[in-house]
């Protein structure tokens, strides 16, 4: 054990030398922060009264703190005269290092005082079908206040966002219900009204508005239930409610993806719902999109993330999203730092 011990301060005294430009390389031990600053201090003044002066502490103490890092690095740091001291070619080493730790762990503070505070870090933000306009105008207000924080947006069909949510995938979802009150909290947005996707040469496309029952005979482009299930039942029920039978075509596009946009465009059928007003041209095509005159033609859009959620990158995020929909009980801008909880604000 002795001899063990032996080779193994041996090593830590052991300067090796590099091959280019007679650099030193020395496996450093974990020190103290501390320590790297009085080394820095006494390496700047080049004298232990001076440094001791800019530290606020008495010079006996310095001189043992910079012994001690010498024993933990187990080389000599300092050549001490009566008039001067000089850096060995070890202390040299240990000086670029040092400064560079310094700047980092100046760096690592504040990153950890801008995360707490929701300056900085990433939210990670679902996105239902046809809701982009919706989420850009948060995001771009977050990002004009808070420029640190990274902001990931995905698609991901509503019905789908419960799950994302719950597992962690996403931390806020722009969605139309139904949405899993049990472990999210959400809050209501706007109202979204639905709307008829003709083609251009279609013979209600001019027309300012439409009755369900002028396109009931039309056959009807919907997506899959299980991708949202709130709009494709709010949708079936409008025809239900009137005694139509809808013809229903099944897809797993929009009518604003361009593949939905050609289907709508060949003649395939018509789009009933929300989040699809199309008036430009999508994929070269032109489509006609014609607000539907129905009283229940119409689905809440919504924001939900996990119950109790206290991130404060997060927690910033919603205050911005509640702001810019003037949401009951959003705070005004730059309001407090204090670190809440989602369902406080």
């Amino acid at each position: 054990m002795h001899e063990e011990a032996r080779h193994k301060a041996r090593a830590l005294r052991e300067n090796r030398w590099g091959r280019r430009r007679g650099e030193v390389h020395i496996e450093w031990p974990p020190v103290e922060l501390r320590h790297v600053r009085y080394f820095l201090a006494v390496a700047e003044y080049r004298n232990f009264r001076r440094a001791a002066e800019q530290l606020h502490i008495a010079q006996p103490p310095l001189s043992r703190q910079i012994r001690q890092l010498e024993e933990d690095l187990g080389v000599t740091l300092f050549l001490r005269t009566k008039r001067r001291v000089e850096l060995t070619k070890a202390g040299e080493a240990f000086l670029e290092e040092a400064r560079k730790l310094i700047v980092q762990a100046g760096h690592a503070a504040q990153a950890a005082r801008h995360a707490q505070k929701g300056e900085s870090g990433i939210v990670r933000v679902g996105v239902a079908s046809g809701l982009g306009g919706t989420v850009s105008k948060v995001v771009f207000a977050h990002r004009g206040e808070w420029p640190a924080v990274e902001v990931e947006c995905k698609d991901v069909f509503s019905t789908l966002q419960n799950e994302a949510l719950n597992s962690g995938e996403i931390d806020v979802g722009f969605m139309r219900p139904p949405i899993d009150s049990l472990h999210l909290d959400s809050c209501r947005l706007f109202e979204e009204e639905f709307v008829a996707v003709l083609p251009k040469s279609h013979r209600l496309a001019k027309r300012r508005f439409l009755k369900l029952k002028d396109v009931a005979d039309e056959p009807l482009i919907i997506f899959d239930r299980s991708f949202s299930t709130g709009l494709y039942d709010k949708v079936l029920g409008l025809y239900s409610r009137q005694g139509l039978t809808p013809h229903l075509t099944l897809t797993h596009v929009e009518a604003h993806e361009e593949a939905g946009a050609i289907m709508i465009a060949s003649g395939k059928g018509i789009f009933v719902g929300a989040g699809a007003t199309v008036n430009r041209s999508v994929a070269g095509l032109e489509l006609a999109s014609i607000p539907l005159d129905e009283p229940e033609g119409k689905i809440d859009v919504c924001a939900a993330w996990r119950k109790g959620e206290d991130s404060a990158v997060i927690v910033s995020f919603l205050e911005t999203m509640r702001r810019v929909y003037k949401v009951a009980g959003a705070k005004k801008k730059g309001a407090g730092n204090r670190k809440a909880k989602a369902s406080e604000i």
